[in-house]
């Protein structure tokens, strides 16, 4: 082997892990970006839950209902502000869906939290056009999948909506809870047939609902022996 080949190998070794440790930077930063983005996720989880808990321990008090409603609103607006802005600026010059499942658990948790509320305040289901309007920030990153999916989490909320209303003399709440429900279901089903990935988040509607039904059913047994014989 003569020098110049020699010196010729030595430096195509040196561009070859030159080039490794450029894709070393690049993965490393992704993997960083991956774990700053799960943890944000996480902090949008928890708050969303607890906006959810406020919901329903709002219930409680019929008194304090539209200032609870109010207060939670200014709660899923604060999260928008504070801590989707984060995510939304870290992955908006980025392909979204590499870092998706980093960020979709809080994203369905704020999907989840978002209809909840609308539905406490306008008793129906809040469109997927009207959710982008009040939430314009997580909205950048929704695809009709997740919001698909946090509909199938809010049947989880109504079901013990419905079950706490059973015991506290919501028995018109918890029929209307059920034809709710039901309609939703039956859209779930037709989805689930065309989208492969709803087939789980459907058999979780179909669940919930079934535990509403129970519960209604159980409402009208109890009428029933409280009403007077012939």
């Amino acid at each position: 082997m003569s020098i110049q080949a020699g010196h010729d190998d030595a430096k195509n070794n040196n561009d070859i892990a030159t080039q490794f440790v450029k894709y070393q930077m690049e993965l490393d930063r992704k993997n960083d970006k991956h774990e700053r983005l799960v943890k944000s996720s996480r902090d949008i989880t928890i708050a969303s839950k607890r906006c959810i808990f406020l919901l329903h321990r709002a219930l409680n008090d019929s008194s304090k209902q539209e200032e609870v409603l109010l207060e939670a609103k200014n709660k899923l607006d604060e999260i928008q502000i504070k801590q989707w802005s984060k995510i939304v600026a870290k992955v908006d010059n980025d392909d979204r869906y590499l870092y998706a499942r980093a960020y979709w658990p809080g994203l369905e948790e704020f999907v989840e939290a978002m209809t909840y509320y609308y539905y406490l305040k306008e008793s129906k289901l809040i469109s997927l056009s009207q959710f982008i309007d009040l939430a314009p920030l997580p909205g950048k990153l929704l695809t009709a999948y997740d919001f698909a999916a946090g509909i199938a989490d809010l049947s989880g909320e109504l079901m013990r909506l419905c079950i706490n209303a059973s015991g506290s003399g919501g028995e018109s709440r918890c029929y209307r809870i059920c034809v709710f429900i039901r309609v939703i279901y039956k859209r779930f089903v037709g989805l689930s047939k065309k989208i492969k990935g709803l087939t789980k988040k459907c058999h979780q509607v179909q669940q919930n609902l079934a535990k509403i039904e129970n519960t209604c059913y159980e409402l009208k047994l109890r009428k029933a022996e409280v009403l007077p014989s012939a």
